[in-house]
């Protein structure tokens, strides 16, 4: 199976549904997530969490155009010389650990949106204007706010990349804050003029949350993927062009950030929506230590207990 999304062969991605069909097996034998909370009045847009839908579908939809997505950066923005489908596969077993089947959740609509955002983001030229660009991938990380609220911390973070990859120009940076606010404006507006604006719940309340051994599990998972991934982002630069070392020195700092900011958050209100953003940067760089010859086979056997372990933890967590 790791072999045929290492290759390039786009076909492999009709295994994919196969794959993620895996997964809801957990959610009809009453499986419920044990990692940290995600309560819904915490949604900028809650009414819509209580439209009846079928949240099983959506999410398996979801999680599906995410994965797809997030490939496609990968590969348009040649973070390989040639295409690979792996990142597909890594998403979809790195996102598991974030969401419950079946129940209401805009978190992956509001991942979608960042990663809409990250490849227009690393569509912007550091030799050259950029205003369109960085208006735009701004614009589309503002949208995720309609459907998780925390990701307006992102904001300082999306200037702090801006200013590596090109430098200080002010106008760009307004723009970014520009196009970042306007669907948060625009929502605001509208429950201002409807009157509910109290109704609104930007940031979750602050209640220190004490992990459960779950959690502290979970938590070591996602470390150890962190591990596997700099081993292998370390033996990739050292052959890697100008181009990807940027690239890569920009998703770092996407990486650190969410992964510090994200744990605060997780330890001080239980949200996980904030670090389940860590998923997108551990996708693209855990692929780089699946193809490494130095990591060798201990990667490739990492990737099944971790994706063995994606499929079971229903169980053992109901030991």
């Amino acid at each position: 199976m790791l072999r045929l999304f290492l290759d390039n062969r786009v076909g492999v991605l009709l295994l994919l549904p196969v794959l993620l069909a895996l997964y809801p097996i957990g959610y009809f034998l009453g499986f419920s997530a044990p990692f940290g909370q995600a309560p819904q009045v915490q949604q900028l847009i809650p009414y819509l969490a209580k439209v009846p839908t079928a949240h099983l579908l959506a999410h398996f939809l979801m999680l599906l155009l995410n994965a797809v997505a997030l490939n496609w950066v990968f590969n348009s923005r040649e973070f390989l010389e040639k295409n690979t489908f792996i990142v597909s596969l890594n998403y979809l077993i790195f996102a598991s650990f974030f969401h419950v089947w079946g129940e209401p959740s805009w978190l992956f609509v509001a991942q979608f949106c960042c990663i809409v955002g990250l490849g227009l983001f690393f569509g912007v030229k550091p030799q050259q204007n950029s205003k369109k660009a960085a208006f735009n991938a701004s614009f589309a990380f503002g949208l995720s706010l309609f459907f998780e609220p925390s990701f307006l911390f992102i904001l300082p973070l999306l200037l702090i990349m801006f200013i590596v990859l090109r430098g200080f120009y002010w106008r760009e940076l307004l723009l970014i804050a520009i196009g970042f606010s306007l669907p948060l404006g625009g929502l605001l507006s509208y429950y201002y003029l409807t009157s509910q604006l109290n109704e609104i719940h930007l940031l979750p309340v602050i209640q220190y949350y004490s992990p459960n051994w779950q959690d502290y599990i979970i938590l070591s998972v996602l470390g150890l993927i962190l591990f596997f991934s700099l081993f292998g982002l370390r033996a990739r630069l050292l052959k890697a062009s100008l181009k990807l070392k940027k690239q890569t020195q920009i998703l770092t700092i996407f990486t650190f950030f969410v992964l510090l900011l994200g744990t605060a958050a997780f330890l001080l209100t239980a949200h996980i929506g904030l670090l389940s953003l860590v998923v997108l940067p551990f996708s693209f760089y855990f692929s780089y230590a699946l193809l490494s010859s130095s990591l060798g086979i201990s990667s490739h056997l990492f990737f099944y207990i971790l994706f063995g372990f994606s499929l079971l933890k229903f169980l053992i967590f109901t030991i």
